[in-house]
């Protein structure tokens, strides 16, 4: 096989690595949204700073 230049130290082309990176960032904002619905429902259940 021959040696591929346009590659990073990863191993995928620079089309590679920024379609895998809006995927990374897709599903971090998807996790993010649901974190923050489940703590806003944790909080409106039982506030843990009422003191």
């Amino acid at each position: 096989m021959a040696d591929r230049t346009d590659l990073s130290f990863t191993g995928l082309t620079d089309d590679q690595a920024q379609e895998l990176h809006s995927v990374y960032m897709s599903g971090l904002w998807v996790f993010v949204g649901i974190a923050l619905v489940a703590h806003i429902l944790t909080y409106i259940w039982l506030p843990w700073f009422n003191w």
